[in-house]
């Protein structure tokens, strides 16, 4: 308590001391300074002073407007800036105060600098300080919503474009979400050579108070000396499939307390099994991002197909990408179909239809739905990629499970499930979107023709599935309701290895 009143006291007579020494200056503020002063602070300036105070233009426009221009000379008053100008010599301080250095030593900080000012006749000082909305200072490595005791902290790691990217459409649901105070963004690809379009994000970031970093050891601000975090932790991780067992490894040497892992993962299912021993070695819960297991119309299905008696479910999954797009799919999703795409079916019949495969009976290929395609690969001219654009198949287990599946990247943005009696005959069909939410998406879509397609179909499920985490991970729980863990993860995985073995020998077989 005694050192938190010498503290205060300190900052107190600091305080005094600055504003006594700015009030007793004569402030000139030049155009090119007012420029730049507006540009970072948006105009939102304080400057504490009362002698001789110069109205910057896009204040003096608004004056102007309001006064009609009699009230005040604004001509004399630029003609003696420019003059101002030419015979002071300025001393900048921007002091938005930000950082996790104490409040009270920025203050001992700003004050020593005053004294100096004056002892050397620096001539002028301005010092412009940026405050919040409400009014006061905000530390730009906090996160969007510091102070709260009823959030967790999260740090996205691998973010990607804006639109394009995986990362990045989870980090705007999260900014938005009350229980979640988004700390740090990691990317380490486009913060080496940022396009505009991430550079504007970056900004924007840094007026919510979010940092970006290029890797998970920079994130000094969030993390003690031994490199560990100070605060409950959740980490998104949705970079590319191969580089995710990396930072997954680190997030968990950081001391997470859970992580939200992008699907597939990982490449191989060996490796998700080895993330998983270190996971659990730590006792940090991991979370796949399965949206499709809490989608209505899987859950719908799932309920109607317990119902009958030797039931077949159908389940079909497209996306829209036309053929020039899918050089770039190809490229970008390089784990292949099975693993990026049919991995989300994959999931739900691992979680609902207890489908393994030991327990696996037949597997049979549609060779009619089933395409395996060679393109070239994006700005190369001789390296090719080979990958399925659509694969379709029927499996039947031991436990006489009947289960098809459909997965067509070309297809159209349209998936359903279907539910069929013993005889063939259907009995239901649920899709997804429903006709009714289609209209409205199709506008959507064509309102903004950059973002990805998916991000508008599945945006209800995606959020519905944060929802269930953060809620988890809040309440210290190990299994979100409905949410895949990395069990599950690692079982469609190594049904995506066996279906994706299945399928090209069928293709090679036909050829």
């Amino acid at each position: 308590r005694s050192l938190s009143l010498r503290r205060t006291s300190c900052t107190l007579l600091w305080s005094l001391a600055l504003l006594l020494f700015v009030q007793a200056l004569e402030i000139e503020i030049p155009p090119f300074l007012e420029n730049r002063i507006e540009a970072v602070f948006g105009g939102n300036i304080w400057l504490p002073s009362v002698q001789a105070l110069e109205i910057p233009p896009f204040l003096e426009s608004q004056i102007e407007a309001v006064f009609g221009g009699n009230s005040w000379p604004l001509k004399e008053r630029r003609a003696a800036r420019r003059e101002a100008e030419r015979r002071a010599k300025f001393f900048i301080l921007d002091a938005p105060l930000v950082g996790e250095v104490a409040l009270h030593k920025r203050y001992v900080g700003y004050g020593a600098f005053v004294l100096v000012a004056a002892l050397f006749q620096f001539g002028p000082l301005i010092i412009a300080y940026r405050y919040s909305d409400k009014r006061r200072i905000r530390k730009t490595t906090r996160g969007n919503r510091p102070g709260r005791k009823d959030t967790i902290d999260v740090v996205v790691v691998g973010c990607g474009l804006p639109k394009r990217g995986m990362g990045w459409y989870h980090l705007i649901q999260l900014l938005d979400m009350p229980s979640v105070n988004v700390r740090a963004v990691v990317e380490p690809f486009y913060l080496s050579n940022r396009p505009k379009i991430f550079d504007n994000l970056v900004q924007s970031l840094a007026d919510k108070g979010v940092v970006c970093v290029p890797s998970l050891a920079e994130l000094h601000t969030l993390t003690s000396r031994a490199h560990k975090f100070k605060r409950r932790t959740l980490c998104f991780i949705a970079g590319r499939t191969s580089n995710n067992p990396t930072f997954f490894r680190q997030c968990v040497e950081m001391g997470c307390s859970a992580i939200y892992l992008e699907k597939p993962g990982a490449m191989t299912s060996e490796e998700l099994s080895d993330m998983r021993d270190l996971a659990a070695s730590k006792q940090v819960s991991v979370f796949i991002g399965f949206n499709r297991n809490v989608s209505r119309y899987i859950l719908d299905a799932v309920k109607l197909s317990r119902q009958i008696q030797n039931c077949h479910v159908f389940l079909s999954h497209c996306n829209s990408y036309d053929d020039a797009s899918l050089p770039e799919v190809f490229s970008r999703c390089s784990e292949g179909l099975m693993k990026s795409m049919g991995i989300h079916e994959l999931a739900i019949l691992v979680t609902h239809f207890n489908v393994s495969v030991e327990n696996i009976e037949k597997f049979q290929v549609n060779p009619r739905l089933t395409k395996l395609v060679t393109l070239k690969k994006p700005d190369t001219a001789t390296i090719t990629l080979t990958d399925f654009r659509c694969a379709a198949f029927k499996i039947k287990t031991k436990e006489d499970v009947s289960v098809s599946v459909l997965v067509d990247r070309s297809g159209g943005y349209l998936s359903f499930a279907t539910v069929k009696d013993g005889a063939g005959n259907e009995v239901q069909k649920f899709e997804y979107p429903t006709p009714l939410a289609a209209k409205t998406l199709e506008k959507k879509m064509r309102a903004d023709p950059q973002m990805m397609p998916y991000f508008f179909v599945q945006s209800e499920d995606f959020l519905e599935l944060k929802r269930r985490v953060i809620s988890c991970v809040l309440d210290e729980r190990d299994v979100a309701e409905g949410v895949a863990t990395i069990d599950v993860g690692v079982e469609a995985l190594r049904l995506a290895e066996y279906a994706t073995k299945e399928l090209t020998r069928a293709v090679m077989t036909k050829e």
